[in-house]
């Protein structure tokens, strides 16, 4: 964690790390689990035996788990397109429960994972949830997570219209109040542009 956060990529000594955190796993608790596969997804280093692992032991105890390290594992999988289809099924009911303590990152986050290695099964509550916290949250959302979720529920082709017009409403209303000031990078403009394009056909 603390090579990742300090933006020091050394491939042969994460790959060493892996090894070592793959024989000690059993006694990592949640927010070490969670710490050391978001450093390996910050520095974009596969690694894919220890992720399988953190995969089937993340299942086992996801009671454990509190939003941000939920939010956070996602994110990491989701980052390395490392296939987890039994942990992302598994994740989303313990998900759903915790909705109300997720903030707006995690929101964003957690929604964009699901998106992101196209796990069209995840269940409507789950999305349902996620926006209507959004909808909740939406003035202390960024934009770009305002964005991301929007293009996330629109890849999962699951959209509800009262939930998610918020949404677009904040981000229009964002721009015309501050032109100048309004910005958005090219990934989220392109996202945004896709989820308009695709909620249009969808109504």
């Amino acid at each position: 964690w603390a090579y990742a956060t300090a933006g020091h990529d050394d491939r042969h000594l994460f790959d060493a790390m892996s090894q070592l955190a793959l024989l000690n796993l059993n006694n990592f608790n949640s927010q070490e689990i969670a710490n050391t596969v978001w450093a390996y997804a910050t520095m974009n280093h596969p690694a894919l035996e220890f992720f399988t692992a953190v995969s089937n032991l993340t299942v086992l105890r996801l009671k454990m788990f509190n939003s941000q390290e939920l939010a956070n594992t996602m994110w990491a999988f989701a980052t390395l397109t490392h296939p987890a289809p039994e942990f992302f099924d598994a994740v989303s009911g313990l998900v759903v429960s915790k909705l109300n303590t997720f903030n707006s990152q995690e929101l964003a986050n957690t929604i964009w994972a699901y998106a992101t290695v196209y796990h069209y099964g995840v269940s409507p509550p789950l999305i349902n949830g996620v926006l209507w916290e959004a909808t909740q949250q939406v003035v202390s959302l960024e934009s770009e997570q305002i964005v991301n979720i929007l293009w996330s529920v629109a890849v999962l082709n699951s959209v509800d219209t009262q939930l998610v017009m918020p949404l677009f409403s904040e981000i229009s209303k964002r721009y015309h109040l501050s032109e100048k000031k309004f910005r958005l990078s090219r990934e989220a403009l392109s996202q945004l542009h896709q989820a308009s394009m695709w909620y249009s056909e969808e109504h």
